[in-house]
């Protein structure tokens, strides 16, 4: 959308960032809740075997067959991929309507006091509101708005880690008849919103200042790696991120267990 490669790699490291700050903030999160007790006795041995077994024996209380094992996981998926869209669509024509109807004005109010307390341009206001909808739409109205690339980038990646009141109803969908609530999900997005437009700023300032080139969204790209070096690097990176995120949450863990060594967890 902003038509830089390069501010890819910067808005994931923002939003790797403020993810693991929430979740710092949230391991504090219900600290007088009963905790759940085990249902069953740990078993012993190596994780993997044992992730094995109990594989193995959901797949026999389960009795469906493969044939419907199959049938049922292709329904799913397409009722919850038209879930989506139907709340992308939902979502893009209450946009819209806030303009013809003209309540955007009224919308925008809380907005333009809050970018004025942050120094944000008042050209970006449209973008917060359509991004307090639907992620797309903002996040795309961010990034062409005549205004310089820092206050964009930030207005972007909030709108990002947010990710509009369509994701949240989507959410909502998915987790019915379970025991997650909306609410703290909700504070974690604000929180993960505004994390992400600060981790951004010092993000940006080095490359900002290199004056690093603008490709053109939908125009042709200027030569560079080949295929399959370009892809070996994309899926070093993919695994290398997420391997580090396990990495700080296994220390994370250890480091828990031995300040409170005699409390068992159960995640369920």
């Amino acid at each position: 959308m902003f038509g830089m490669p390069w501010l890819g790699p910067k808005l994931a490291a923002a939003h790797y960032l403020a993810a693991l700050t929430v979740g710092l903030i949230f391991r504090f999160y219900g600290p007088g809740e009963q905790e759940t007790a085990r249902p069953e006795p740990p078993r012993r041995g190596n994780i993997l075997r044992r992730a094995v077994e109990r594989l193995l024996e959901a797949r026999r209380e389960d009795g469906r067959g493969l044939g419907q094992l199959a049938g049922d996981a292709v329904h799913e998926s397409v009722r919850t991929l038209l879930v989506i869209c139907g709340f992308i669509m939902l979502f893009s024509v209450f946009v819209r309507m806030l303009e013809v109807v003209g309540l955007r004005g009224v919308v925008a109010a809380p907005f333009v006091a809050l970018f004025r307390l942050a120094g944000l341009p008042q050209e970006l206001v449209p973008a917060a509101i359509a991004g307090l909808l639907e992620i797309d739409l903002g996040t795309r109205a961010a990034s062409v708005a005549p205004v310089a690339l820092v206050p964009r980038a930030v207005v972007a990646s909030a709108i990002i880690a947010w990710s509009g009141l369509s994701v949240h109803g989507q959410v909502a969908s998915v987790i019915t008849g379970t025991d997650v609530r909306m609410g703290p999900y909700v504070v974690a997005r604000v929180l993960h919103a505004l994390f992400a437009a600060m981790y951004i700023v010092p993000l940006l300032v080095p490359a900002t200042s290199a004056r690093l080139p603008v490709v053109p969204v939908f125009g042709p790209l200027e030569p560079g790696p080949g295929f399959w070096p370009h892809l070996a690097g994309s899926a070093v990176g993919a695994v290398l991120v997420p391997a580090l995120l396990v990495a700080v949450g296994l220390a994370a863990a250890l480091v828990a267990r031995l300040v409170r060594p005699g409390r068992a967890h159960y995640n369920g």
